[in-house]
């Protein structure tokens, strides 16, 4: 396919009828074919299509559920796509310019094939392309308001967002909305109170209370994960070199305790640290601690541990006092699911068995971990991300060291103690995304403009859209 402004739609429209007419796909026409079964959005088409299109091994890896849910969550999301121009393949990628229906924003769909015969799809995603031509006008505080609050009703229509945003100036609330559902079944709307599960935001206290006993002189970050941690949890080999500062940058080489073994087992015995061992011990690692960075869950848990051994507190008791107290998080915590815990909002997705929502309470342990798995509030992470960047959490020099970049220690670029890094130099965002079946969260704090962002939802992949529109209307705003 050329790039082209005026390429030949019936030519187009030829291609999309060839993966209904038996024909082999050729491998120029995987993305053209693609975008009509998302624009039809039918889980037996799409089922079907992926099992003949994407490569074994993806198939292998993740199994063709995941597949299919990930695209029936992606099509909810943003609703039909319309074509903007066709752009040239980049790497084995097939590359279109896309306007989504359900959020008005431009992406290019990327569709990655192998390189080889029979070129199977890889992954396919929606990468943000802003709109070309954009006037850049200065916007008050009451326009970026107003602005949202049109956005969030486009999406609340579109069924393509359900949760609670806030935009924050420091202590002044710009924006807060909630949409959608905490209950779908019994029409329980979402509230501002509404207590929300963060997946990986919680990454963020468990690093920061590990820094916590850091300034008590508890631990030190060069410290041997062996100190703390029985021999039973490990496997043989480098485990001896585990710090306590390769579990806080992903570079221990420990994997993901979110595995086959977990996702088979009875979900109500993951109550404590404990519980979760027979699911990491023994696994190899990766590689050698310290050598390079794989994102870690498992040393994440392991991180809990150490803040228990060092502390002589559960871990969630340590948190409690440390982080949730102080910062006044009275709605905060890592609740039982089958508690009966006030105002939990329960997550839905699009799963391949069902044309309907599906709930994910079943897919998920009973009680988060050092990990994630937690519930908060949108005001109690605004109480948050004040009281971190007032140092009341933690003092300046150990609150900084959190949220700057570790690549000295072969970390990510964006990663620091626990707390994604990004942003411009004279515009840093700092805080953690989360993401599961069911959830979606994200907390961003701009250091150096004082904005506070926190997008919370009980929809699978519906954060990036509206995080993507509020850095747009941030970066004019007429502050």
């Amino acid at each position: 396919m050329s790039n082209k402004k005026g390429f030949d739609l019936k030519s187009f429209i030829f291609l999309f009828s060839l993966v209904f007419s038996g024909h082999l796909l050729a491998k120029e026409e995987m993305s053209s074919s693609f975008l009509q079964l998302f624009n039809k959005g039918d889980r037996h088409d799409v089922k079907g299509y992926l099992l003949k299109n994407m490569s074994h091994s993806r198939i292998q890896t993740y199994g063709i559920e995941a597949h299919v849910g990930a695209f029936l969550n992606l099509q909810n999301t943003h609703g039909k796509l319309t074509l903007l121009d066709v752009l040239s393949e980049e790497n084995n990628n097939e590359r279109l310019l896309v306007q989504s229906e359900n959020n008005q924003l431009t992406f290019t769909l990327i569709i990655n094939r192998e390189a080889q015969k029979p070129y199977g799809m890889n992954y396919f995603i929606l990468r943000d392309s802003p709109a070309r031509g954009d006037v850049k006008v200065r916007l008050s505080h009451k326009k970026i308001a107003n602005e949202l609050s049109i956005f969030m009703e486009r999406l609340r229509k579109k069924d393509a967002f359900s949760g609670v945003v806030l935009v924050a100036k420091k202590e002044e609330i710009i924006f807060n909305q909630a949409v959608g559902f905490a209950n779908k079944e019994w029409r329980v709307k979402n509230t501002l109170d509404t207590r929300f599960a963060l997946g990986s935001i919680n990454k963020m206290f468990t690093a920061l209370a590990a820094l916590k006993l850091v300034e008590q002189g508890k631990i030190k970050l060069d410290d041997k994960l062996v100190d703390y941690v029985d021999r039973s949890w490990l496997p043989e080999g480098e485990v001896d070199q585990i710090t306590v500062r390769h579990l806080m940058t992903h570079t221990s080489g420990l994997g993901n305790f979110f595995n086959d073994e977990f996702n088979d087992s009875n979900k109500e015995l993951y109550r404590d640290l404990e519980s979760y061992k027979p699911l990491i011990a023994g696994a190899p690692l990766n590689f050698s601690p310290g050598s390079r960075n794989r994102y870690s869950n498992s040393g994440m848990l392991m991180l809990g541990l150490v803040i228990e051994k060092a502390s002589g507190l559960s871990y969630y008791d340590f948190v409690q006092k440390y982080i949730y107290d102080r910062a006044n998080m009275a709605d905060s915590g890592s609740f039982e699911l089958d508690s009966t815990t006030p105002k939990l909002a329960t997550g839905y997705l699009k799963r391949m068995h069902s044309d309907n929502w599906v709930k994910s309470t079943y897919t998920r342990a009973v009680k988060g971990s050092p990990a994630g798995g937690g519930f908060s509030t949108i005001q109690d992470l605004h109480r948050f991300a004040l009281a971190l960047t007032n140092y009341k959490l933690l003092n300046k020099e150990l609150t900084e060291q959190a949220y700057s970049e570790k690549t000295a220690y072969n970390s990510a670029k964006w990663y620091g103690y626990g707390f994604s890094v990004g942003g411009q130099p004279d515009n840093r965002i700092v805080g953690h995304g989360g993401a599961y079946l069911g959830v979606d969260a994200r907390l961003d704090i701009h250091l150096d403009t004082g904005y506070v962002v926190v997008i919370l939802a009980n929809q699978s992949n519906v954060v990036s859209p509206v995080r993507r529109k509020i850095n747009e209307l941030l970066a004019n705003a007429d502050y």
